[in-house]
């Protein structure tokens, strides 16, 4: 088959390869014509070109021209974001037109089946949570037939007809969840139940940090795949999508960080409270950024957002991997 046939078919098509991010600063990054190179200090990452199906690139880095020649000539496309995760710009192949196709398919039929599966993989994600927490507790913290009130309200989430319906029964889920993941946290914590800001409690106070980098993290996917961020299902209002995304990633990525932190101990230098709202040091937030960034991931999160590219533009069932 001739080689510009080739060429059309690849950059009319969505790409299945990985998602490759590189955050952070100070990586040199470059390409030959099947490979791309990732250099930071002694370390080199390496992806074969076929297996790559977008670049995210955010923070501070030195790029090659070598990796945009050949990732272009490839087919793939490069997304740049600031370090706060603000986009900055695309290198997008000739041809390449799936972000407006997923931004014009995601008004057209993103809708309730897809605010069904946020909600069961968000309340899913909050059981296990609940059962590993459980499991390492000396004492369980759970009153009678509370999980069967979990299992009961995710199981019938499936016959609720109404997207209010959907919203109260998985903000039901939620918030029950909070509370009852207070119980084996410290009291003199302070933590009770998920709060709006300015929150008063340090637990609050971190997971809203820990929230904050899983919201950034999820957004580069989102911009880089052209979705709208503000058109979601299950939540609403600005961000809406990204929220969507990182329901069912909450629990795991940063509620067990930020209880683990908590359950270990913090002491009166860790965090200031008055005047109505609870500040952090600058101690205790090093040390919630150093364990978040092992939790948090940006992988499954662009799978999740790959998934969801896909559906809409194929029609097939969204049926993500969390």
């Amino acid at each position: 088959m001739p080689h510009q046939i080739i060429s059309n078919r690849i950059l009319t098509m969505e790409r299945a390869g990985r998602w490759v991010t590189v955050a952070g600063s100070g990586a040199h990054i470059r390409a030959s014509r099947n490979t791309l190179n990732v250099r930071r200090m002694n370390t080199v990452q390496e992806y074969d070109l076929r297996d790559v199906g977008h670049l995210i690139i955010v923070g501070g880095h030195t790029v090659h021209t070598s990796a945009v020649v050949s990732l272009r000539r490839a087919g793939i496309p490069i997304s740049f974001f600031d370090a706060d995760g603000v986009p900055a710009g695309q290198v997008l192949p000739p041809g390449y037109d799936a972000g407006e196709r997923v931004k014009e398919a995601q008004k057209k039929i993103f809708g309730y089946t897809y605010a069904l599966t946020f909600a069961r993989k968000a309340a899913d994600a909050r059981i296990l949570a609940i059962e590993r927490m459980d499991d390492r507790t000396d004492r369980s913290f759970l009153y009678e037939g509370e999980l069967e009130f979990f299992h009961r309200n995710r199981d019938e989430l499936p016959y609720l007809i109404k997207m209010d319906e959907l919203r109260r029964v998985s903000r039901l889920i939620t918030d029950t969840y909070y509370e009852v993941m207070a119980r084996p946290l410290p009291r003199d914590a302070g933590f009770r139940r998920r709060t709006v800001r300015p929150h008063t409690d340090p637990v609050n106070a971190m997971l809203s940090f820990g929230y904050a980098l899983l919201y950034g993290t999820a957004q580069c996917a989102v911009f880089a795949a052209g979705l709208d961020p503000d058109a979601g299902v299950l939540h609403e209002g600005d961000g809406a999508l990204v929220n969507d995304l990182i329901d069912g990633f909450k629990p795991a990525m940063v509620d067990e960080t930020v209880f683990a932190l908590v359950r270990a101990g913090l002491d009166a230098t860790d965090y200031e409270t008055g005047a109505g709202r609870c500040i952090l040091s600058d101690a205790l937030v090093d040390r919630l950024l150093l364990a978040l960034h092992e939790s948090i991931s940006d992988e499954p999160l662009a799978g999740v957002v790959r998934d969801l590219s896909a559906s809409l533009l194929s029609g097939k069932e969204f049926a993500p991997v969390y």
